[in-house]
């Protein structure tokens, strides 16, 4: 009998637990459906009727069934019921109507990220990643919050996530069925532009009341045109003065001596042609405690425009050039204790003009810094020199004219030269020289100016002015060479 009884038992228990087994789900296999977004899009394309209501038997793909033989939407219908408008119905217990009342399930849904579907996303790197040993230091060392009430506890939430998830992909490779490099293959219930239109909850703050237009402005272009003029300048008030107390053992007049300068230049060039212009004006008043009928005398006054015309020809470095010099004064000049005239306007006016070559050369200096070379030199092997007298009360035979006459013309050959060199940004030497010859007699000038800038607007400056003259009256000492020199202190421009 005992063995008849083990036999009726091995033989009926497997048809009451396939039947138990059946109607009590697996869970592992519960959450694997609940989870599976693949699976309900595909029911969810299938089916009919809208998601979340229970279709009729013929129209499910569920393995899941109810002793009514309807099948369910989704899992969830398993376990609790429906309203009318597809809604799950919880049970009272398990929330409180009256603070739930005026939400609606979208408020409600409260989620961990590691219950959520399985989706890979390609990050199998742990973000700290370092194939150096660990440093043991305290990252949180010093701070004044404490770490508890930081964003470290998130971090190291959302660390422990991001490691569940790695190693969900490297154990189960064969459950992860979604890929976000595949999401938009993926279909779509409505179209996106639904989708902002009724879901954007911004749409209505970031709009204005006035619209404006993102289109690129209209502007008109400008045509930058080459500029051939260029014009720069200098000016410069310098100031030297000296004291002798009368009984100073030499001896010696004390006076204040005031010096200015300007210089325009306005050059021109397009192509082959130059064509260059200065204007200048020097003018020196000094104390005269000497001169009886003067307080101020003029001690240097120069009026003077030099240019030249040229077209380039054989080398970059030459041209063909015709040259003009202008010089004269502007206020009158009275010999000491005596109001004899000495010079005026007009009076001497002295006129030199050439036609040969010129020679240009302008070299920077590759190891100083600032270091510079200017050098303009002027041959005219057919020139002129004219020189007159405008006033009646100027004696002529001081300039070279004779008596009776008030102007004087020769001709002969010329060579001028202006040269610059810039010792660096600060100290500047500049020298001209005039030099003609009717092959009878000289007229030769010599121009050195020291520039020494103490910064951008002051600056000490020594000039030395030597001129030779043979068709003048000679001096006792000096002969026929004219010697002045001047030291100052002062402000400087230049644009």
């Amino acid at each position: 009998m005992k063995q008849i009884g083990l036999f009726l038992i091995f033989w009926v228990a497997p048809f009451i637990l396939s039947k138990t087994v059946a109607q009590v789900p697996d869970s592992l296999e519960l959450f694997e459906n609940i989870t599976d977004i693949e699976k309900l899009i595909q029911q969810r394309g299938d089916q009919s009727s809208p998601l979340g209501i229970a279709p009729a038997v013929s129209q499910q793909k569920n393995i899941y069934k109810k002793s009514s033989a309807a099948t369910v939407g989704v899992p969830l219908d398993s376990l609790y019921h429906r309203k009318a408008n597809g809604t799950l119905q919880l049970p009272d217990n398990l929330y409180d109507p009256g603070s739930l009342s005026g939400l609606t399930l979208r408020d409600t849904l409260f989620y961990n990220p590691l219950f959520l579907p399985m989706i890979f996303t390609g990050k199998m790197l742990p973000p700290d990643l370092s194939f150096y040993p660990p440093k043991e230091s305290n990252l949180y060392k010093g701070l004044l919050i404490p770490q508890e009430k930081t964003f470290a506890p998130d971090l190291r939430h959302v660390a422990f996530i991001n490691k569940t998830r790695r190693d969900f992909y490297m154990e189960y490779p064969d459950r992860v069925k979604l890929s976000v490099f595949h999401l938009d293959s993926l279909p779509s219930s409505s179209k996106d532009n639904d989708v902002i239109e009724t879901f954007n909850p911004f749409r209505e703050l970031i709009s204005t009341e006035t619209s404006y237009s993102l289109n690129a402005p209209q502007v008109e272009g400008v045509e930058i045109k080459r500029k051939y003029w260029i014009n720069s300048g200098e000016h410069s008030l310098q100031l030297s003065q000296s004291y002798f107390s009368p009984n100073w053992h030499k001896g010696g007049t004390s006076n204040v001596n005031i010096i200015n300068n300007h210089i325009i230049r306005m050059n021109y060039r397009k192509e082959r042609i130059r064509f260059n212009n200065t204007f200048e004006w020097r003018l020196s008043v000094f104390t005269a405690p000497d001169d009886s009928i003067r307080k101020f005398r003029i001690g240097e006054d120069l009026l003077r425009y030099y240019g030249d015309f040229g077209v380039d020809a054989f080398n970059k470095h030459w041209s063909y050039s015709v040259n003009l010099d202008v010089k004269s004064q502007l206020f009158n000049n009275y010999l000491t204790n005596s109001n004899e005239l000495r010079s005026a306007f007009l009076a001497p006016l002295y006129v030199n003009g050439g036609i040969g070559l010129k020679y240009n050369l302008d070299k920077r200096s590759e190891q100083v810094r600032h270091r510079r070379t200017r050098l303009d030199l002027h041959l005219a092997p057919i020139s002129f020199n004219f020189r007159y007298i405008g006033n009646d009360k100027v004696n002529v035979t001081r300039y070279g004219i004779e008596e009776g006459k008030t102007h004087t013309i020769d001709f002969g050959s010329t060579v001028t030269a202006n040269f610059i060199y810039d010792f660096n940004r600060y100290i500047t030497w500049n020298s001209q020289l005039k030099y003609f010859t009717s092959y009878e007699k000289v007229e030769a000038e010599l121009e050195n100016t020291l520039n020494m800038a103490l910064t951008n607007a002051f600056s000490t400056r020594f000039y030395l002015n030597l001129r030779f003259d043979d068709s003048v009256p000679p001096d006792p000492k000096y002969h026929f060479l004219q010697v002045t020199e001047l030291l100052s202190f002062g402000l400087n421009y230049k644009w």
